[in-house]
């Protein structure tokens, strides 16, 4: 019996172990959505309630909400790739589609820091 202790000991770390990456190792979280959409930064501040918003190739508008959007030095008229997801929800310049963005970088691939 004290033979099988160490090993039975040795198991169940091992077992823990193993549990444990799964969820520490990334194993289970939502991938890392790609920045594919093609948008274009515009100023609409001139209509009452407005700010920025995107606008994609085909005309539809994004108002964007959250942190990544808040953060990132908007400029009229810049290019830049984005991921998004519907985020139903009042908004007061009406002009889109209510989104959260889990990706926005210019369309060079480059992400401005948040100084510029």
């Amino acid at each position: 019996m004290r033979r099988r202790l160490p090993v039975l000991l040795l198991v169940m770390a091992c077992t823990q172990f193993a549990f444990q990456c799964q969820t520490m190792c990334g194993e289970g979280e939502e991938p890392i959505p790609a920045c594919t959409t093609a948008a274009t930064v515009r100023n609409l501040a001139g209509l009452d309630g407005c700010g920025y918003v995107l606008e994609l190739a085909d005309g539809k508008r994004l108002e964007p909400a959250g942190a990544m959007w808040e953060a990132y030095p908007k400029h009229d008229g810049e290019k830049v790739t984005i991921a998004y997801a519907d985020d139903p929800r009042g908004s007061i310049c009406m002009v889109g589609t209510t989104v959260k963005l889990s990706c926005i970088q210019q369309a060079n691939g480059q992400t401005p820091s948040a100084s510029n």
